[in-house]
């Protein structure tokens, strides 16, 4: 992708949002990175939302590396 490309994917996605490109840029840089642990409470959270959903950790795709 050269950069004329990249300029039009990035102020295509700040439209999609509903922002200006300086303000969709801006809001990048605010970005976090989650800091999910495994622990058995964080465990303990997923499975009850699977089974809010009517699912199992079967259901789910398991990631290959």
């Amino acid at each position: 992708m050269n950069e004329k490309k990249y300029i039009e994917s990035q102020n295509d996605c700040a439209k999609l949002l509903g922002q200006s490109f300086s303000e969709y840029n801006n809001s990048l840089t605010k970005i976090k990175r989650s800091n999910f642990k495994k622990s058995t409470t964080n465990e303990r959270k997923a499975k009850n939302i699977l089974n809010q959903l009517g699912l199992t950790e079967k259901d789910l795709k398991k990631r290959m590396c």
